[in-house]
């Protein structure tokens, strides 16, 4: 999931948990759901699944197995897998809590914000304290753009996580993320420091607050924070790619170039790393190269107005007025609203 993952719940907690929500009818069925628990542990994804269907087999209406297997299968990404075993759990009249959320989670992952909203609502009504829930709900207004509905509901899992004495540290992350978004980066820097305390291997708060030192101009705590995550996930694409863009913020192209062409090692299909090393060339005067990187970036994600816009700048800086009118107008084309498009347009015509 390129989302935030919601679903990452200790197996022990999980099924101990659930276990008093529905009966055992007979030790055949316990001895599956106990194998695909370990399966589980394991990482053994399509035999936890086996052991669910053999129960579903029986009997297709077991709510414990179609509601583990939903489960399994948001973890899998198949949030419409998921939803089809939920919406059958809730045509049998199950909307306890749980049900709801996970149905809530599904449907964030198929972009329905608004229904998620309303399962979310529904469990609240439920459980008032369910900081997963609040989590959940915070996210889908957060996508719809009502920041300050989110920031109530992220605070208000933050409170109820509290209460429960679970890990918040993805809690204060999510957070902090809306806080980067709304210009607020002292904030963000401040419940990414929290979130550390209940998880420092977690990567997301570094390079969330790697972004808000760089929006601070605190550029050496920037850096640390990238360092630290290629220190713990050196083969991973984020912290080199965050790393690169405080470079750029910085000024430093040659060291932006050093990351990117790093971060295309791991991932040399990711239009945007191109995309910027060919701005960070620019900046070099290497211009050919400039135009190879984010032509190349064109390529791979032809729809983007910000990769012909690039290209334009490198055109002007060539004085090839063609071109980059060509491109500027491509650019307007897909974002009509860019004024810094527009102005980019009106240097080319005047050269």
């Amino acid at each position: 999931m390129k989302k935030i993952n919601f679903f990452v719940i200790s197996v022990v907690i999980f099924f101990t948990h659930f276990s008093l929500l529905f009966a055992m009818p007979n030790d055949e069925k316990k001895a599956l759901i106990k194998k695909m628990a370990e399966y589980h542990s394991a990482n053994r994804v399509e035999d936890s699944l086996l052991c669910l269907e053999k129960i579903l087999a029986d009997n297709p209406r077991d709510d414990e197995a179609l509601y583990y297997r939903a489960f399994i299968y948001l973890e899998m990404n198949k949030p419409q897998l998921a939803i089809a075993d939920l919406d059958t759990m809730l045509k049998l009249g199950i909307r306890d809590y749980e049900t709801l959320h996970l149905h809530g989670c599904a449907q964030y992952d198929l972009g329905k914000y608004e229904e998620a909203i309303e399962d979310e609502s529904e469990a609240i009504s439920l459980n008032a304290n369910a900081h997963e829930c609040y989590d959940m709900r915070a996210s889908a207004y957060r996508a719809i753009g009502q920041r300050d509905a989110a920031i109530r509901d992220y605070s208000a899992s933050i409170y109820y996580g509290k209460l429960r004495g679970v890990d918040l540290g993805k809690n204060y992350t999510n957070r902090a993320l809306l806080y980067l978004e709304m210009g607020e980066y002292e904030n963000a820097v401040e419940d990414c420091t929290e979130a550390q305390k209940y998880n420092p291997s977690y990567i997301a708060l570094y390079l969330t607050r790697a972004d808000a030192y760089t929006k601070l101009n605190k550029y050496a705590d920037a850096i640390t924070d990238c360092n630290y995550v290629i220190s713990i996930a050196p083969n991973s694409l984020e912290g080199v790619h965050s790393r690169g863009n405080v470079y750029m913020a910085m000024g430093k192209y040659k060291n932006a170039v050093a990351d990117f062409t790093s971060a295309i090692k791991i991932d040399n299909s990711n239009p945007s790393l191109y995309a910027l090393r060919g701005v960070a060339y620019m900046n070099l005067s290497k211009n050919k190269k400039s135009i190879d990187d984010i032509t190349y970036a064109i390529k791979l994600s032809p729809d983007n107005s910000e990769w012909y816009k690039f290209r334009a700048a490198a055109y002007i800086k060539m004085k090839k007025k063609q071109e980059a009118i060509k491109d500027l107008d491509l650019s307007l084309s897909l974002n009509p609203n860019d004024e810094q498009a527009k102005q980019y347009r009106k240097i080319a015509e005047e050269m």
